[in-house]
């Protein structure tokens, strides 16, 4: 009976083993990844002067379902920062202090946000019902830049 009780444990140490290298090497094997940068106040090229990428920005990019502009709570009307997300939440990833961020998410369509200030920020707007669309495809390095434009008008 010592004998069985032994195996078992060995057997849930491999298993465990195992579940964890998958895991690590899900996360290697990244679909997902880009930058995010903030652009305070005007970035327009200028003459003699290329436009600027922003500054890379440490932050939170957060993955919902397809979001409907009905489905986000404006408390600051006209401000791309909402304070409530009304569809499912999928996951989220930090970005390190270059902006840089990545992560494996399953193929299919979703919304993302930035974690800015007092809320989440919109990057842009697909269309005129849905809220910034990403399609992650299959098989391939999906990459995105995204940018948050803070031209000190955004309410703290």
């Amino acid at each position: 009976m010592g004998t069985r009780i032994n195996q078992f444990i060995i057997g849930c140490i491999i298993l465990t083993f195992f579940a964890c290298a998958n895991t690590r090497a899900s996360q290697e094997k990244a679909n997902f990844t880009g930058h995010i940068f903030e652009h305070r106040f005007n970035s327009m090229p200028m003459v003699d002067k290329p436009s600027s990428k922003g500054v890379p920005l440490s932050t939170t990019l957060y993955i919902y379902e397809p979001t409907r502009t009905n489905q986000i709570d404006d408390n600051l009307s006209g401000s791309p920062i909402v304070s409530e997300i009304k569809s499912r939440f999928v996951d989220s990833v930090h970005s390190d202090q270059t902006g840089k961020f990545r992560m494996y998410i399953k193929p299919g369509k979703y919304s993302v946000f930035i974690k800015y200030k007092n809320g989440y920020y919109i990057p842009y707007y697909s269309g005129i019902e849905w809220v910034s669309i990403i399609q992650i495809n299959p098989n391939s390095l999906n990459t995105i830049d995204l940018d948050i434009r803070d031209f000190g008008l955004i309410y703290e």
